[in-house]
């Protein structure tokens, strides 16, 4: 006797119970193999499901896109800070900038560009060469230019706006996929709930008509193993036997 497989993708838990609601629906009172509680359950169970799902592949959505624009600010802060630092450490080794480079906190790095591979490294380093900047002009000395810290300040500020705002954007997809995983546990409880009553409540002693039934309502079996060599052995058997197997898989 096949055994029954419960839905493992979001495409098949919806198919799932289409299939249930669409079946009973179109039976009478007296015929239908779903209690009226389960019925108004289904009802419940599939808006859920549905409206949790919609609101993930939203939010994946938004995501996605701002995640375009996010990239952009980063990149082009990490230029503008990587960019300034250059021009810096060239006019400090000519010789013509007053005050040098301690007040950066870049005297370590001996010439070289500090890492800005991550958004912590490029808002840290951006800050740190506003705020150097800043103070060594109020201690009298001449601003670099090309690139001028105002603008390095606005692609960092610009960054940092869009990493808080990629940050809330990535918070809410990861509480949508936290609902996301709970509702495709209680659904599939629910299948599994909802195919049992359809089985008892099936009253048919030949296990094929039934099993073809229960298929009606989207209920799925699989053969096992043992079961599809038996059937090879005949293929007029297995064709008949698997067709509606196929139909209904739900891999």
């Amino acid at each position: 006797m096949p055994y029954r497989r419960l839905p493992t993708t979001d495409k098949a838990r919806i198919r799932a119970l289409e299939a249930a609601l669409k079946k009973a629906t179109q039976k009478s009172k007296e015929k239908i193999a779903i209690t009226n509680g389960l019925f108004e359950e289904l009802k419940d169970v599939k808006r859920k499901f549905e409206n949790t799902l919609t609101q993930y592949e939203l939010d994946i959505k938004i995501q996605s896109e701002r995640n375009q624009d996010y990239r952009a600010a980063l990149e082009s802060a990490r230029m503008y800070v990587s960019h300034f630092i250059q021009v810096l450490f060239l006019t400090s080794e000519r010789g013509e900038i007053n005050g040098g480079i301690k007040y950066y906190g870049l005297k370590e790095f001996e010439g070289k560009v500090p890492p800005l591979n991550t958004e912590e490294e490029i808002l840290y380093w951006g800050n740190k060469v506003v705020e150097g900047e800043q103070k060594r002009i109020q201690n009298g000395g001449s601003a670099i230019y090309n690139p001028s810290i105002a603008m390095v300040k606005i692609k960092v500020e610009e960054f940092y706006d869009a990493a808080i705002f990629q940050n809330n954007l990535r918070k809410n997809t990861s509480r949508s996929f936290d609902r996301m995983r709970a509702v495709r546990k209680t659904t599939n409880e629910f299948i599994s709930k909802m195919w049992s009553e359809i089985e008892e409540n099936t009253t048919i002693e030949d296990t094929k008509i039934k099993r073809q039934i229960l298929e009606e309502y989207g209920l799925v079996y699989i053969f096992r193993r043992s079961e599809k060599k038996k059937l090879k052995e005949n293929p007029k058997i297995l064709q008949k036997e698997l067709q509606r197997d196929l139909l209904f898989d739900f891999g």
